[in-house]
């Protein structure tokens, strides 16, 4: 008897989940009536959310997610009892069931990092629940504790899904998001915004977008496709479907995987962290893409560009080669008042500082490497000029560490930003597409 009243609790609530979920997508139109402070601080009827319609359709399937399985719960809960009673073993019941397991990772992957020092804000992306956190400049230490956000942005509203790439606009008090192989999506919020909101402005891009940046002398922001090797730029306030201003592709540009992107107004350039990847081409995109071959691979390298490069422009110069000690570019950073650039080097757990202006096959300025450091999986880098810092977010550890500015070799930060318990692993799901199975060895494989 216990079990059938239990089973008929747990399918009640879900019936009010859902019809709730149907009640706001019904009325999603007009204000609430009861608005909580982060909802508040959009307007529910701003015409700029129109194409923001994921997170409706996100809702109302989870509502129906519930109901399903709450049903289902109440069959196996009866089918139990009854055969406890009988003896008898029904077969399992088929449908939208939940899974018997999961491997997934209840904290966050701290993708990229971007710091206000005057607003003494550092914000970073959360690529695992797609979420956005602000924390205060000074946050972290040298214990163990986990450091809170002052705000987070999450939840199906906000539309972010593999968030990515983050800029800040310091001037306008903006942060400008791109979600990485799913979404094609890139999310505009202001500061103050927390919580699950819709977007001040959703604009689309193409498919694969990684890194974004901002060139607040043009109010333009350009944004980093992997594949197929492009780099396209917008106008700041470009929302919808809005075609880009420039697009930066073609065999002579030279860009392989592009991953980091940032702009040096004060030089009119543009730099982009490069893979050195050519993925195949769909015979679509071969007949498209004027002259892009795929399937072959190049040595990682740092492109310098004009600012209003665009088709198959040459890059002006090139950091490439073995000395360079590039292995996977990421993120990138510049620091405009010592002529300096950083990067996430991804591959051997570093980061790298070359002047701004280097070219060729140059070894870096810095290294910062070595098990003091903390850097594992580094991903996003960010220099801090005002506070002489250095900031960098670790994919493969729940951390972000923050080292002086000339920090150099295998150094300790001067303190590390937790967000779940020291020595809690990462899963390191960076949007797994497939799966295989070792039957030999009992292991479960995960492409990323």
């Amino acid at each position: 008897m216990r079990e059938r009243q239990t089973a008929w609790l747990v399918s009640v609530g879900a019936a009010v989940m859902f019809i709730a979920g149907c009640f706001n997508l019904l009325f999603r139109g007009t204000a609430w009536i009861f608005p909580s402070g982060s909802q508040a601080s959009i307007a529910a009827d701003d015409p700029a959310d129109e194409d923001d319609s994921c997170a409706d359709t996100t809702e109302l399937a989870m509502a129906m997610t519930a109901w399903r399985q709450s049903q289902q719960r109440g069959t196996l809960v009866a089918s139990a009892a009854n055969a406890d009673a009988t003896g008898i073993q029904s077969a399992p019941a088929g449908g939208d069931i939940a899974p018997a397991r999961s491997v997934a990772d209840a904290y966050p992957s701290l993708h990229s990092v971007a710091v206000d020092p005057d607003a003494n804000q550092v914000a970073v992306s959360d690529s695992n629940r797609g979420a956005i956190f602000f924390y205060d400049r000074s946050a972290g230490g040298n214990s163990a504790q986990m450091a809170n956000p002052e705000r987070v942005i999450r939840g199906p509203r906000t539309g972010m899904m593999f968030v990515a790439g983050i800029s800040l606009d310091t001037a306008d008090r903006e942060i400008f998001a791109v979600n990485n192989d799913i979404g094609d999506r890139m999310e505009v919020f202001p500061y103050d915004t927390e919580g699950n909101v819709k977007p001040k402005r959703v604009l689309s891009v193409p498919h694969g977008a990684w890194g974004v940046a901002l060139n607040p002398v043009r109010k333009e922001v350009a944004v980093s496709i992997e594949h197929p090797n492009t780099v396209v730029v917008f106008r700041r306030e470009a929302s919808g479907s809005e075609a880009p201003l420039r697009v930066l592709r073609g065999p002579e540009t030279e860009l392989a995987d592009p991953h980091g992107i940032v702009i040096d107004p004060g030089h009119n350039e543009m730099l982009v962290a490069n893979h050195g990847n050519w993925a195949p081409l769909t015979r679509e995109e071969e007949e498209t893409q004027g002259g892009l071959r795929g399937g072959h691979f190049a040595m990682p390298s740092i492109n310098a560009y004009g600012v209003e490069a665009k088709g198959d422009d040459k890059p002006t110069r090139k950091i490439q080669g073995g000395q360079t000690q590039l292995n996977w570019p990421m993120g990138l950073s510049l620091d405009a008042m010592h002529d300096e650039i950083a990067v996430a080097n991804y591959g051997t757990n570093s980061i790298l500082v070359f002047r701004r202006n280097a070219e060729g096959n140059v070894a870096p300025l810095r290294v910062i490497k070595g098990e003091r450091t903390g850097v594992l999986g580094p991903m996003g880098v960010a220099i801090d000029v005002k506070n002489d810092e250095l900031w960098v977010t670790n994919y493969r550890d729940h951390t972000a560490v923050v080292f002086a500015r000339t920090a150099n070799g295998n150094v300790a930060p001067k303190r590390v930003l937790r967000n779940a318990p020291a020595g809690t692993p990462a899963v390191g799901f960076g949007n797994p597409g497939a799966i295989a199975y070792d039957s030999k060895r009992g292991q479960i494989l995960v492409p990323n």
